[in-house]
Order: structure tokens, then C-alpha cells, then sequence
């Protein structure tokens, strides 16, 4: 298991539930790294602008990707 620790930058048109936030951020996630993840833990740091600033721990299982 690797730890992955990223900063993301979302629209701020996304709806803001904790649900829906937390799937969108998977989605970003697994595309920025390239692999499925899983969210450890996610915090809404800051709101700039039309974008809203994530910050997230995450974990992949670098054995499991295919």
C-alpha cells in the first residue's frame, strides 16, 4: 500500500454535499494517479475564485493495478 497526498483544485459548480464531493475527488484521485485509490481522508481547505481547494490522503495498492 502507498500513501498519496494531493492538493485539488475543483469547480466550484460541483454540488457541495459531503457524498458527492467525496465521489468526485475519488474520480480525480484514481485519474491524477493513474489507478484505482481508495480516500483516506479529505479536507476543504480553501474557496478561491470559482474553485474550491481540496486536500486528500489516499492510498493505492501498487501490487493490484493491472
Amino acid at each position: 500500500m502507498k500513501l498519496h497526498f494531493l492538493r485539488l483544485a475543483l469547480p466550484l459548480s460541483l454540488p457541495l454535499s459531503a457524498s458527492q464531493l467525496e465521489g468526485s475527488l475519488l474520480q480525480q484521485v484514481t485519474q491524477e494517479l493513474g489507478q484505482p485509490a481508495r480516500l483516506l481522508r479529505w479536507s476543504l481547505t480553501a474557496v478561491e475564485g470559482e474553485r474550491v481547494w481540496v486536500e486528500v490522503v489516499a492510498t493505492t495498492d501498487e501490487g493490484s493495478w493491472v
